[in-house]
């Protein structure tokens, strides 16, 4: 069976997206080996450059074959958050640091009398597409931002007190229970890390220690990563 061409707008021959990722790498390798050592040559200079061009044609159908698909915009994620998840209540939406889209965006649940906060962050540090390959520092990251308090308050400290996994709808949300007291209340904080839609999701509840928790933190976490990713 004759192997179908066709010339695109830029005049490159394309071959059909059927050839694999490793043929045509293999091909644009062995094209731009061949025009690195005919540069040498002065006479033989345009046939270089004409087979450079044809190395880069040949990784343009690949190229589009591999980009990341669209992901829906992070208002459209963030409008999927539920009005009230395991108690608590939804608040607005705002940037995290306005003028940086990688920093995304933050919504804030609270329960009755905000004696439990929680925040919902969505963002991408600027990458076109999160991956879950991506989470293991990620993780480490948001759980120290966690455990970092402004320098000027002074009497709060957090620390790790565990480790573990919240199952959620779209993949499992890595987890650390955190404990401490900001000035003479003991509270405990969870942060959760995901990814929803191509892009992290932070899930962060806060609030006092006590014998008769103020709210269900792995509930809302797995509510609220589950409506995030669609689910």
């Amino acid at each position: 069976m004759p192997t179908r061409l066709w010339v695109s707008v830029s005049g490159c021959t394309r071959r059909p997206r059927i050839e694999g990722t490793a043929a045509a790498m293999a091909a644009a390798s062995r094209l731009s080996s061949l025009a690195a050592s005919r540069l040498s040559s002065v006479g033989l200079l345009v046939p270089a450059l004409a087979l450079a061009a044809l190395a880069g044609c040949a990784t343009t159908g690949e190229d589009e074959a591999a980009a990341p698909r669209d992901r829906p915009a992070i208002d459209a994620v963030l409008a999927r958050l539920p009005a009230a998840a395991a108690g608590f209540e939804r608040g607005a939406a705002q940037d995290v640091a306005p003028g940086d889209a990688g920093a995304g965006k933050v919504t804030e649940y609270v329960t009755p009398r905000r004696v439990a906060v929680g925040h919902v962050f969505l963002y991408d540090l600027g990458r076109p597409r999160v991956t879950a390959a991506e989470l293991p520092p990620e993780v480490e990251r948001a759980v120290a931002e966690a455990t970092a308090l402004p320098s000027d308050r002074t009497g709060r400290q957090l620390s790790v007190a565990g480790r573990y996994t919240v199952p959620a709808r779209g993949g499992d949300l890595s987890c650390a229970s955190l404990e401490g007291s900001f000035g003479r209340t003991r509270v405990e904080r969870q942060v959760c890390v995901g990814v929803a839609d191509g892009r992290f999701l932070r899930v962060q509840v806060t609030m006092p220690s006590s014998a008769a928790p103020a709210a269900d933190a792995r509930a809302f976490a797995a509510e609220v990563a589950g409506a995030a990713r669609g689910g």
